[in-house]
């Protein structure tokens, strides 16, 4: 019986409920005689101990080229009127087919018993509709033939189009062995059977190292390659690998790259780049910074440029960290928006403004509505970069978005942290931060910017208002509205 052996040594050691024996023709659990099992070719005759038949079990199998293996028995009653298929499993670690199949009869489905053939239990057996296994099984194989003829045929026209080749000193042309056409090197270090670790490596015009390969088992000759973006992928060369006509090796490998549309030349580049801008692009879509979104700027003169704004809040997490905190030693970000727009003579033109310069701008969104920032220095601005003090002549201004404004008076918020405030008043040349301090500290701060408005200084001295709670602060500038 053509039984897979050697993937029984993959299964764990299991306990038997019974200690299955056959001894001649008998099946023994625990030394005490249950039934009687005959055996024709690949076929297993079940009977009761009394000598009547009851069953039989025919273990068939399919294989696909070398790897996929499909088992199963094809059971039959006695009287051979009815027949079902089950799937051949492997529940007890042996080498014998025949233990193998009565523990499985035994254990999943029951029909042998320390107590003999349950012959109630072989009926319900037979009663029961299933799959038929060989259907199923030859179709997958059919479709995997099929897969594998168009596969080929794939693979054979990519490589009929590049006709990649390999000269004996390891340059790669393309046009077969005759080409000139240069697209790349391989190289290899000393080969050592008995090490496992990358010992071939193929690079390109650039001298991007394109893919590095090594051989995990000499006998099938496999080759794993691993490629500049991290991809891997497996073949079974040919021929074995040599020192001396390593070139014929390395062929097979680039054959295989090519039929993968890695083609070296300059295309590592090409793709890193191209890889770069999607990243990019993510990163500008998780963003809270804004690019290139329709918008305007009102600059300091009170003059509207409409057209597309860019304003960068917080470093792009290109390599996807979670990390967009600013630790460069001059901070720029939040501190300037570009706008592109067209001039009276409609020609594009493109203009950067400072949130020093009290500008305005404004982000237009999908349904319309605005979202507003307005760049101002703040009072109080503890938790801004404080190495904005050693340049640009202490430029500590950034732009901040519109919560609320009533009277020229606002509450605004910190585009990337939510828990940092400002109020700003119309006159005041600075807005007062809120910001992660204490209650007591904040309100000390905040009663001096509000100095004019007695009672509404008193309630904050009081701690009346939590300035955590953003609706407090715009209820504080409303009531700064009425005060005055």
């Amino acid at each position: 019986m053509k039984h897979i052996y050697y993937l029984l040594f993959l299964l764990p050691a299991i306990a038997l409920a019974q200690n299955i024996k056959t001894k001649k023709d008998k099946i023994l659990f625990d030394d005490k005689e249950v039934a009687i099992l005959k055996q024709s070719g690949n076929t297993y005759i079940f009977e009761s101990i009394d000598g009547k038949p009851q069953f039989t079990a025919t273990y068939k199998s399919l294989s696909e080229g070398t790897t996929n293996i499909y088992q199963w028995l094809e059971m039959e009653n006695a009287d051979k009127t009815k027949s079902t298929e089950i799937p051949y499993e492997v529940l007890i670690t042996s080498f014998s087919p025949s233990k193998i199949t009565i523990k499985l009869l035994a254990e999943k489905y029951g029909l042998i018993t320390s107590g003999g053939i349950d012959t109630q239990k072989v009926k319900d057996f037979f009663n029961q509709d299933r799959e038929k296994l060989s259907m199923q099984y030859t179709q997958t194989i059919v479709a995997a033939k099929e897969d594998a003829k168009i596969n080929k045929a794939e693979f054979d026209a990519k490589i009929g189009k590049v006709r990649p080749s390999v000269k004996k000193d390891g340059t790669i042309v393309t046009g077969g062995e005759l080409g000139t056409n240069i697209i790349g090197k391989a190289t290899h270090t000393a080969y050592d059977p008995f090490n496992k670790n990358d010992f071939m490596f193929f690079t390109d015009l650039d001298g991007t190292l394109v893919a590095k390969a090594k051989i995990t088992d000499n006998f099938a000759k496999t080759t794993v390659v691993t490629l500049f973006n991290g991809d891997t992928f497996s073949f079974n060369a040919k021929r074995s690998f040599g020192p001396s006509d390593a070139f014929i090796y390395f062929k097979e490998v680039v054959e295989q790259l090519v039929a993968r549309d890695y083609v070296l030349g300059h295309q590592a580049k090409a793709y890193n780049v191209n890889l770069h801008k999607e990243k990019v692009a993510v990163a500008k879509g998780k963003s809270a910074s804004i690019y290139n979104q329709k918008g305007y700027v009102i600059d300091e003169k009170g003059t509207k440029l409409v057209g597309t704004i860019t304003a960068e809040f917080e470093p792009l997490d290109v390599n996807e960290t979670g990390k967009t905190e600013v630790f460069e030693t001059i901070d720029t970000f939040g501190k300037n928006v570009s706008v592109k727009y067209k001039n009276e003579k409609g020609k594009e033109r493109s203009t950067t403004f400072s949130a020093k310069d009290n500008i305005t701008f404004a982000r237009i969104n999908a349904d319309g509505t605005e979202t507003r920032f307005v760049g101002m220095k703040v009072k109080g601005d503890a938790m801004k970069k404080l190495s904005n003090a050693m340049s640009l002549g202490f430029n500590n201004a950034y732009f901040y978005e519109v919560l609320f404004e009533e009277k020229g008076n606002q509450v605004l918020i910190d585009p990337i942290k939510n828990d940092i405030f400002v109020i700003k008043l119309k006159n005041a040349p600075e807005g007062q931060m809120i910001d992660a301090r204490n209650n007591a500290k904040l309100s000390a701060q905040l009663s001096e910017y509000l100095s004019d408005c007695k009672p509404l200084v008193k309630e904050i001295n009081d701690n009346v208002f939590d300035l955590k709670n953003y609706e407090n602060l715009i209820n504080i500038v409303k009531e700064y509205n009425i005060c005055k």
